[in-house]
């Protein structure tokens, strides 16, 4: 019973928050070897305001303030190997749109592809159900597989590279119904794109069969160019090179259909950040816990 209640609220928790920089998915609380879970999520995110640099403006274009957009199909999970390892993926299918055919699109009002994949193991080193004094604890390596897009624009689907990431989470389960975890990593990528130094926190309550959770993401670039700075230019695409940096809060209600099941909607808003879209985000997700013993 506690390993299902706490697998419910692993599935509430890592519930898709946004696009591929938003959202990771993974916890320090692994499935049982043989076990593990699967979330479907669509994610539509809009924005007609973007940091220049720090400063908030219109999007650009002949008409200032033009919806800059994407809708996302997600697919990931989680499988555990054994008591202490398991695997992780994320990979989608996304199309992005912004109304104006000027330099910053490459002429093109929208582009379509595979999002990068990232695939992760996680190790956990203490466990909370043997160390009720402790949080549970791990650490998660991962590798990001460039997708199938065309980079460089203001609304590519993404950055176009591939890296490495590495992170330390940990996370405590409260009187059976409440759970709270935290993630600190740090991620490097090839194809000139900053590293990033990310961390996450998220709080979840399960009542019953329903479920709420809140999110705060930071993500900071380490180094890149500005926008309207030097080396910037909108018709050299330049935006994978931008020192892009994101605060994004989110809330979750989320329903369990059943032992196995999981609906979750979520709203979010990018709160502050540099170089980026001001984008609200929408996602409806389901989950699916599963075993193979």
């Amino acid at each position: 019973m506690y390993r299902a209640t706490v697998m419910a609220l692993v599935v509430m928790v890592t519930t898709a928050i946004g696009s591929s920089a938003f959202a990771d998915g993974v916890s320090p609380w692994l499935p049982a070897p043989g076990a593990g879970f699967v979330n479907l999520s669509y994610v539509s995110q809009n924005a007609n305001e973007f940091y220049r640099s720090d400063r908030k403006v219109p999007t650009p274009g002949p008409n200032p303030g033009q919806n800059l957009g994407q809708h996302t199909v997600w697919i990931n999970g989680m499988y555990g190997l054994s008591d202490a390892v398991a695997i992780d993926f994320r990979v989608g299918a996304a199309r992005s749109y912004f109304a104006p055919n000027i330099p910053p699109t490459g002429g093109r009002d929208n582009y379509t592809g595979v999002t990068d994949t990232n695939i992760g193991v996680t190790w956990r080193i203490v466990d909370e159900v043997l160390c009720p004094s402790l949080p549970s604890i791990a650490l998660r390596g991962g590798a990001i597989i460039e997708g199938s897009y065309t980079p460089g624009f203001i609304n590519s689907i993404g950055d176009g590279a591939s890296g490495l990431e590495v992170s330390a989470l940990t996370g405590k389960y409260f009187a059976d119904l409440f759970a709270v975890s935290g993630e600190i990593g740090y991620r490097v990528r090839d194809e000139d794109v900053p590293s990033d130094f990310f961390f996450n926190v998220s709080g979840g309550v399960l009542v019953d069969n329903i479920g709420l959770s809140v999110n705060y993401k930071l993500i900071d670039a380490q180094s890149g160019l500005q926008i309207g700075g030097a080396g910037f230019s909108p018709v050299t695409r330049v935006f994978p090179r931008l020192e892009e940096d994101i605060q994004f809060l989110s809330g979750t209600v989320s329903l369990n259909v059943s032992e196995q099941t999981n609906i979750g909607l979520t709203y979010g808003e990018v709160i502050d950040g540099r170089n980026t879209s001001k984008s609200k985000v929408f996602s409806v997700t389901m989950g699916y816990l599963f075993d193979t013993y």
